[in-house]
């Protein structure tokens, strides 16, 4: 699935989704509240190799409406929210290349165990380092992209 992430004005922007099936769906998104949620997503979502969390979702043709009226009750999209919603607080109060991956990951472990959930097992330093990397070399390249021009990520197709 191709992800196009365009640059409308400082405020706003259109979060386009292209299925590998030609089907297609866009939205304009206040940036500010939705950006980096979004693009933690896809750094977790890619890194760690989910199918069934939110930019799985949409690529298995769940459309964007769906999935942002109700949350879903898939155990691996319920942990990636659990997870992008630390990775975005760390990132947004630029306190993300200050902190060592193994105690990021730990903290959001304990935070699973503390309301008596597991923990997911692809939550690792390694996959916390990884999503710092992308999540860096992705909002690089954000900041670079002119007015009504486009990032466009790909999520891969899994499975196959």
């Amino acid at each position: 699935m191709l992800i196009r992430f365009t640059r409308l004005t400082n405020e706003r922007h259109r979060l386009e989704f292209v299925r590998d099936d030609g089907t297609s769906e866009a939205r304009e998104l206040e940036t500010r509240s939705a950006l980096l949620h979004d693009l933690v997503h896809y750094a977790v979502e890619t890194e760690a190799g989910l199918e069934a969390s939110f930019y799985g979702q949409l690529a298995g043709g769940k459309t964007y409406e769906a999935l942002t009226a109700e949350p879903s009750d898939d155990p691996e999209a319920m942990q990636t929210e659990a997870v992008v919603a630390r990775i975005q607080g760390l990132a947004k109060n630029n306190a993300w290349s200050r902190v060592d991956p193994g105690s990021v990951a730990e903290s959001i472990a304990a935070g699973f165990r503390a309301l008596e959930s597991t923990p997911p097992t692809w939550l690792t330093a390694d996959l916390i380092d990884r999503v710092r990397d992308r999540l860096r070399r992705v909002q690089g390249r954000w900041r670079a992209t002119p007015f009504h021009q486009t990032l466009e990520l790909d999520f891969p197709a899994r499975g196959s």
